[in-house]
């Protein structure tokens, strides 16, 4: 009821079909009993009937692109990081180079991914749309600068404490958002705080309040209330985030997640300014 679409009885396959054809305004009913079995090749039928919201094969032919997710320090193994391939494909070996970061001056670490492993399975290869593990050839004082939210790449690393993102309201009543404005962020594996460095206007939806000031402090403090924007559900503003710890590894294109007390908000990143 709440996203207006109509429930519908999925009693046989032909019914399957037609709900895949309009997801976007049937909801699938299936009945089910765990005691006699009822309606569960149904639904094993209308999972695997559902299209893949992303398609990863696509980006095989990009740059190898691994999110860290965890760390770990296996004896006689070293350094390993687990995680998902989110872009490329790498072969481990002798021969696999690597670079990863950043650390928290910015910079990336050139190692060797020497094994993988998927599922507690070898193997020597990983591609995109995978969840692997990788160990990498670290000493004791490299492994220590290990952390979640890095990457490992395979060529042109690079970091930045800066990026452009254009960020829509999801929930919460009313926000001021203005130089130094601090939220939350969430961009792929990616968790920090950030503030913001310039707030600019996309739709009519944003309201830019009129603020008058009567402190002695002048022109400072003028330039600082006028620079308030009031975003409400919905509305749309092009934000200039600057991370408030480390640099982190950004580009174009990734979706981000932001929140502050009671507010969320999503955005899509649009670019990156400047580099460390």
């Amino acid at each position: 009821p709440e996203i207006g679409k109509k429930p519908y009885a999925v009693k046989n396959e032909k019914d399957i079909e037609t709900c895949i054809d309009n997801l976007h305004s049937l909801t699938p009913l299936i009945e089910t009993s765990c005691v006699t079995g009822l309606g569960i090749d149904l639904l094993q039928k209308l999972l695997f009937a559902l299209p893949k919201r992303r398609r990863h094969e696509k980006k095989v032919d990009r740059p190898f692109e691994f999110l860290v997710e965890d760390i770990f320090n296996v004896p006689g193994v070293g350094g390993v990081v687990s995680g998902f391939v989110n872009a490329g494909e790498l072969t481990v070996g002798a021969n696999a180079h690597v670079y990863v970061g950043p650390t928290d001056d910015g910079s990336f670490m050139k190692t060797v991914a020497k094994s993988a492993q998927i599922a507690r399975i070898n193997t020597s290869y990983v591609t995109s749309g995978q969840s692997a593990c990788l160990a990498l050839s670290l000493n004791k004082e490299l492994r220590k600068k290990l952390r979640r939210g890095m990457v490992v790449l395979r060529h042109s690393p690079t970091s930045t404490k800066e990026f452009d993102a254009e960020i829509c309201v999801l929930k919460g009543e009313g926000t001021t958002i203005r130089r130094s404005y601090q939220a939350y962020v969430h961009i792929l594996n990616v968790r920090q705080s950030a503030f913001a460095r310039k707030v600019e206007i996309v739709n009519n939806g944003i309201i830019t309040p009129t603020i008058t000031t009567n402190n002695d402090s002048g022109d400072n403090d003028n330039a600082a209330a006028a620079d308030g924007i009031v975003l409400r559900s919905g509305s749309r503003a092009k934000v200039r985030f600057e991370f408030a710890q480390r640099p982190e590894y950004i580009r174009a294109g990734m979706r981000m997640l932001f929140r502050d007390g009671a507010i969320r908000g999503v955005g899509i990143i649009t670019g990156v300014p400047s580099k460390v």
